[in-house]
Order: C-alpha cells, then sequence, then structure tokens
C-alpha cells in the first residue's frame, strides 16, 4: 500500500541552497516524495492537509541534548515553565499540569528555568503555589543546585526525607538543593522513568522538534544515566512502536585508566550505527575521559590512544569543548592523531565552544571536523567569553555547523528560546549578552536544519525537506520568517501546531484536518 501525505496551500521552507519556498510537499511511504506548487495525490487513499498558508519548516533537530537524562526527573515534569514569562503564566503551566496529574503527586521543575525570565524576576511563592496546586507538593529548582521553592505539600515531603526546607518554602542554594535532588530521585521508579520520557517526547514534537541527538550523561549526580541500563526505557518504548521521533545515541567514555577498559570494551561490543531509522547509535561523545582528566593541560597521553583508537575504528566523536583552553589543547591531539588517521571524513566535532577564537576555528577548518554552536548560555548572564559561542564568526568560516541545546537539566529544551538567543544575543531576562556575535532568522534556523544529519553521518536522509529525506516537518504556529508580524520577542512563544515524522502525524493541535484524497472538497481549517 502507497502511504502518501500531501500538505497544501502553505509557505513551505525547504532550506535548500535557494532558500526555495514552495507551496506543496508530498510524503510516500516516510520520505519526500515530491515538493513544488498543487501537487496532486497519486492515490485514492492519500491523505490530503490545506495548510491555509500557515508557514512549514523542516523539523527541527537538536544535536546535542541530553534528553534520556530528564526520564529521571523526579515527579511529573513541568517543561512548559521554560516558556512562562510572568508568575501569572507560571501558575497557568501549574494548573494545567496538576489537571493532569493524580492528586498528591510531585509537580517539578528542575533545570531550564531561571526566576529571572519571569516579569517579576522572582520564583512564585510558597502560597501562590499552593493557590496554583493545592492537592500536590511542588518544586521548582534552577538545576540540582538551585535555590529552590517548594509550596505546603513539597515542604511536608522534603522534610519527610531529611532535606532543610525554610518555613517560606525555600531550599537553599548548593548542599540542600543537592540533597533535596536525591532524596526526591530516590522515589523516582523505573514506571516513572519510561512515563516521563514519553511525556517529553510529547513536548518536543509539540514544539516541531523531530530528531535529538542525545548525549548521555556522565556526572553521578543530579541524574547520571547509568550506561548499564539507562537506556532500557528507550528502548522498550522503540519495541512498543511508542517513540514518535528520531532519537541519536551518542555513547559516552570515562577512561581514566592508561588500558582504557570502557573504550576497548565499548568498541569490541558496540555495533557502530546499529539501529533503525528511528532510534539509531550514532557515535561516541561527549566524553572519552571524565571532566576533571579532560581539562588538564597537557591532557594525559592515554586520551591521545583513546583518539586514536576511535579514528581507527571509524566512528563519530563528538567532544566537549567549554572553553578556548580546552579547544586549543584536545584540537593539538586531533591533529597529531590526524597524521595517521584523516578525521575529515569521519564526522567528528567540536561541541559548545564558547569563546572560540579565529586562529582555533581555522584549525578546526583545516582538519575538516565540525562544530555544533550551542544556545546554552540563554540561562546564563556572563557579558564576557567563554560564556557564550561565536555564532557569527563560526557562520562566516563555512564550517559544518549544527546547533543544539544542550539541554534539558542544565539547559531550556525548547528549541525556540534557543533560536531567539541565537538571533537576538539575548538571556533569559531579556539582556544582551552575545550581541556582537548573533545571526539571521534563517541561519538560525538552518543549522537546527539542513547540516544535521552530517552529524551522524545521515546527511542523505536527515535536514531539510528534499526528495528522497525523511518526511520530518514542522507547521508553525506564527511565521517565524516575517519580523513584521513576529517580533524578535514573539519567536520565544513559537509552537507547532503540526509535527509530522516519517509521514507520521505525531502531534496536532486540532487547528488542521484531514481529509482523504476520495472525498471532494477541501479540508476544514
Amino acid at each position: 500500500m502507497l502511504h502518501e501525505l500531501i500538505l497544501t496551500n502553505g509557505r513551505i521552507h525547504t532550506m535548500d541552497d535557494r532558500d526555495s519556498v514552495v507551496s506543496s510537499v508530498s510524503i510516500e511511504s516516510g520520505r519526500i516524495a515530491a515538493i513544488g506548487d498543487d501537487l496532486a495525490p497519486r492515490g485514492p487513499d492519500a491523505r490530503i492537509i490545506d495548510l491555509g498558508g500557515r508557514t512549514v519548516i523542516p523539523g527541527l533537530i537538536d544535536n546535542h541534548i541530553h534528553f534520556l537524562r530528564t526520564g529521571l526527573l523526579p515527579g511529573h515534569d513541568m517543561r512548559r515553565l521554560e516558556t512562562a514569562f510572568s508568575l501569572g503564566d507560571v501558575a497557568s503551566v501549574i494548573r494545567a499540569r496538576a489537571c493532569m496529574t493524580p492528586k498528591g503527586e510531585l509537580l517539578s521543575a528542575l533545570g531550564g528555568i531561571h526566576p529571572g525570565q519571569f516579569a517579576e524576576r522572582r520564583f512564585p511563592s510558597l502560597t501562590e503555589l499552593d493557590d496554583a496546586a493545592p492537592y500536590h507538593p511542588v518544586y521548582l529548582s534552577i538545576s540540582n543546585w538551585g535555590p529552590g521553592i517548594t509550596n505546603s505539600r513539597g515542604k511536608v515531603l522534603l522534610r519527610e526525607n531529611r532535606v532543610p526546607v525554610g518555613d517560606d518554602g525555600c531550599v537553599a542554594q548548593g548542599e540542600d538543593t543537592v540533597t533535596a535532588w536525591t532524596a526526591l530521585s530516590a522515589l523516582h521508579c523505573h514506571a516513572d522513568t519510561r512515563r516521563q520520557i514519553a511525556d517529553q517526547m510529547q513536548f518536543a514534537t509539540s514544539m516541531g522538534l523531530t530528531s535529538l541527538f542525545d548525549m548521555g550523561g556522565t556526572i553521578p549526580a543530579g541524574g547520571w544515566l547509568d550506561p548499564a541500563c539507562g537506556y532500557n526505557p528507550l528502548l522498550e518504548l522503540m519495541r512498543e512502536d511508542s517513540v514518535p521521533l528520531r532519537i541519536r545515541i551518542f555513547l559516552p567514555v570515562l577512561d581514566n585508566d592508561v588500558s582504557l577498559p570502557g573504550l576497548t570494551a565499548r568498541l569490541d561490543h558496540t555495533f557502530n550505527a546499529f539501529g533503525n531509522d528511528i532510534v539509531r547509535i550514532a557515535g561516541l561523545g561527549e566524553w572519552l575521559i571524565p571532566m576533571p582528566l579532560q581539562r588538564q593541560r597537557p591532557l594525559p597521553d592515554f586520551y591521545t590512544d583513546s583518539v586514536r583508537m576511535v579514528a581507527e575504528r571509524g566512528w563519530v566523536y563528538r567532544q566537549h569543548l567549554i572553553s578556548l583552553a580546552e579547544q586549543k589543547e584536545h584540537l593539538r591531539v586531533w591533529e597529531a592523531v590526524n597524521k595517521e588517521f584523516p578525521l575529515a571524513d569521519l564526522h567528528w566535532s567540536m561541541d559548545h565552544c564558547y569563546g572560540l577564537d579565529q586562529e582555533t576555528l581555522d584549525r578546526a577548518v583545516d582538519l575538516g571536523v565540525g562544530i555544533g554552536s550551542h544556545s546554552a548560555p540563554y540561562l546564563g548572564d556572563d557579558p564576557n567569553p567563554p560564556g557564550n559561542p561565536p555564532f557569527r564568526m563560526i557562520m562566516d568560516s563555512g564550517i559544518v555547523n549544527g546547533g543544539g541545546s544542550d539541554g534539558a537539566r542544565i539547559s531550556a529544551m525548547n528549541p525556540w528560546v534557543m533560536l531567539y538567543y541565537a538571533v537576538t544575543g539575548r538571556n533569559y531576562a531579556g539582556k544582551p549578552v552575545n550581541a556582537d556575535q548573533t545571526i539571521g532568522r534563517k541561519e538560525a534556523l538552518r543549522i537546527w536544519t539542513a547540516p544535521q544529519g552530517w552529524f551522524c553521518r545521515e546527511e542523505a536522509d536527515m535536514g531539510g525537506i528534499a526528495v528522497g529525506k525523511f518526511g520530518d516537518l514542522a507547521v508553525l504556529s506564527a511565521d517565524y520568517f516575517d519580523d513584521r508580524a513576529v517580533s524578535d520577542e514573539d519567536i520565544r512563544h513559537i509552537t507547532s501546531v503540526l509535527t509530522v515524522v516519517g509521514g507520521r502525524v505525531v502531534h496536532d493541535d486540532g487547528i488542521l484536518r484531514v481529509r482523504e484524497a476520495s472525498t471532494p472538497g477541501p479540508a476544514v481549517h
């Protein structure tokens, strides 16, 4: 049977080299079959969606996110607080989540938010949280280091678990918030992890995300992803056909021994690029050695041995590189290994790259590696490097450049606040922190779509709207490209009203309607 979906009467941005915009796209058996204007169905069973002039983009791809760790967040995560910008917004999100959650169960937001993003520049009070969720414990925190705030029911829960909480519901930043995270996590079970991952995937698709490159979790605090069993919930959901978007897994290694036991075991016992079009092992990263070792100057000799082994085996490798000093030192090792095993065809990348300078960027270009330029500093407020990525300089270099969030524990998961940061240079509070390195709206959207397949060696299948590629796209709630109708601040409020992955509708706000080709008349919208 021919599975055919046609979207017509829209403004479909393909993000090809010519920035082509068409009115129709046809998807057959999961892949783009045709793009153009006024496409006709090929069979009587085709489904047709009249877009009513709405803007369509390729499905957004986050090329560096700690997604599976969100499954370990205790309670029922309130991810939509990432786009709450007043305490009234906060109350609305909490009330909506409370209505969907059994009474007495924890509502939480641990990471991805900052009290400075709200107009009042503070977290809601204990009383305000009580008003929003009188029958649920609530706990909000800036990741696992705080500070945190809870309501009356949450205060009881935390104190029962020996967490210090002030009478006003405040949990002090530092040891107390780490204790709160640990105590609440101890109440979390396998079923909670499955439910949480499923909820996070629904949120992702509602934002227009269709592919997530998961970078695991290698810090044994605040929701560590156990390498032995941490991927099991995702695999269970995959076997049940309950994964609505594409997950690409990058596997971390934490060797601190010259014998390289972790890397050797990984390379000897893991099939490179194993999986299917929905869930696939994509490579190694974002570590080969633990964080304290990878910050040493110089790097330990066995890091060179690790890099050489990965190159010799032909794996994709992505490395966390925050500071300029880290970038320079790691490139020194990569350049040495490149003399034995050319890196240009391996699709390696330097990730984050805050404070990157032109000399170091030129070295990366010469090596043929890529850069993941990420918007995590949106939740920071450092006006000086190394706190911000030089988007403009990276774009102008011509290097393969992909966008990501580094979410969702220390950064937001919502791609639209990430795009807002890249376009405006402003952080969560609207403060300019990267104003001299901003890029245009099309440029920002491009790095979140067209080149992303390169980072997992799937450029023929993933990224952009082109014949033969995955049928992944999002119909937007507003026209992102029209800066007269959609202000810079409005970017943070954009969502997807309809998200399609492989020709399958995985998110639908109910605004658009599908009709069969054999049914006369237009689709209702």
